[in-house]
């Protein structure tokens, strides 16, 4: 399994709570459109993600994650009672 990581910062602008939620959000849409434009074969994709200020910021964003590991992932959710199968 490879991890890949890109990161968008921003420096030396003051952003309110508002603004880095909508920046988080629309920078989440953008790394989905991504993947999409460049093909990428995702088997079982979980894509994680917030953009709530305050709250573990190393998730602050969003993780796409492939494979086995999604599907344990999805599976502890599922145990938190945080995920449904449709």
């Amino acid at each position: 399994m490879s991890r890949i990581e890109f990161r968008f910062v921003v420096d030396g602008v003051e952003l309110s709570d508002e603004q880095r939620a909508l920046v988080s959000r629309e920078v989440q849409k953008a790394g989905l459109a991504a993947l999409t434009t460049a093909n990428a074969k995702l088997k079982n994709a979980l894509t994680l993600g917030h953009d709530i200020p305050g709250i573990r910021p190393e998730w602050q964003g969003l993780w796409v994650i492939d494979g086995g590991p999604a599907r344990e992932l999805a599976e502890k959710i599922n145990d938190s009672a945080f995920w449904m199968q449709k």
